[in-house]
C-alpha cells in the first residue's frame, strides 16, 4: 500500500510510546522516534522497537561536520534503524560522505542498510521564513534544489511537504523516495504545520510515506484513529 503511514512517537517517556504502539497494534508497522523521545530514552527505545519487529525512522536531522555525523550514524546503523535523516543544507560533500559511510558500515556489520534521507525545508516554514534567514527562493524551488543535491549525493530520498512531491518525482524519478510530514486528516486540526495536506490527497500526489502524529497519538482511541486514516487512504 502506498503511501505507508509512519506514526510519530512524540512522547516524553518510553512507557507512553510503547503503550501507543500496543494500542495501535498490527495496523501500523512504521514508527518515528524524534528528538523528544530520543533525548529522554536514548538509543535503547530504538533497539526495543526494532526488536519488536517495528520499522524505526530515527528523525534526529543530523547536521554537523561529517566525522561527527558518521559517529552518530554508527549508533543508528548498529541499532537496526530502518531509516534516518540528515539535513540537506549540510551540502553535497557532507551528504556524499554520509551516504557512502551508511552503505559501507552496514555492509561491514552484515546488516540491512538503513534508508538515508535528507531534510529539505521544514514543513513549519514559509517563503517569508526562508527570506528571514537569507534564502530568497520560494520554498518549492529550494526544496527541489536540495532534493537534486541529495539525489546526486546518493541518498534514497527526502523529507518534504506533500505539496512538493510531484515536482520532486517529475524531476528526480518515481524511485526517489518522499517522506511527508504535515499530514492531517480532514477531521484533525492543523496544529503548528503550515504546508499540510490530507492522507487521501497525499496518495493522489504519489508520496511514498506519510508521517502522522497527533491525529493518532492524541486520539481517544489511537487504534480507531489509525484505522480511520488507513480507510481514508484506501477509499
Amino acid at each position: 500500500m502506498k503511501p505507508e503511514v509512519i506514526v510519530a512517537l512524540d512522547f516524553d517517556s518510553r512507557e507512553k510510546a510503547l503503550k501507543l504502539v500496543r494500542e495501535v497494534g498490527d495496523f501500523i508497522s512504521h514508527y518515528k522516534v524524534g528528538l523528544e523521545l530520543f533525548s529522554r530514552e536514548g538509543i535503547e527505545i530504538v533497539r526495543e522497537l526494532s526488536n519488536q519487529g517495528k520499522k524505526v525512522f530515527l528523525d534526529l536531522k543530523y547536521h554537523d561536520i561529517p566525522n561527527t555525523v558518521k559517529s552518530a550514524a554508527k549508533v543508528a546503523v548498529e541499532s537496526g534503524v530502518w531509516m534516518y535523516n540528515v539535513h540537506a543544507l549540510g551540502g553535497y560533500d557532507f551528504l556524499r560522505h554520509i551516504a557512502e559511510f551508511n552503505r559501507e558500515y552496514a555492509d561491514k556489520l552484515g546488516l540491512n542498510r538503513p534508508l538515508l534521507i535528507a531534510v529539505t525545508i521544514l514543513t513549519s516554514m514559509s517563503d517569508e521564513d526562508l527570506k528571514s534567514v537569507g534564502i530568497p527562493s520560494a520554498v518549492e524551488d529550494e526544496v527541489l534544489r536540495l532534493s537534486e543535491l541529495a539525489r546526486k549525493a546518493g541518498l534514497d530520498g527526502v523529507v518534504c511537504s506533500a505539496k512538493e512531491v510531484r515536482t520532486i518525482k517529475e524531476n528526480l524519478g518515481e524511485d526517489f523516495l518522499t517522506v511527508t510530514p504535515g499530514i492531517r486528516p480532514v477531521w484533525a486540526s492543523k496544529d503548528d504545520q503550515k504546508r499540510i495536506t490530507t492522507p487521501k490527497e497525499a496518495k493522489k500526489i504519489g508520496t511514498d510515506y506519510i508521517v502522522i502524529g497527533r491525529p493518532i497519538t492524541r486520539a481517544e482511541n489511537p487504534r480507531s484513529a489509525a484505522e480511520r486514516i488507513l480507510e481514508e487512504i484506501n477509499s
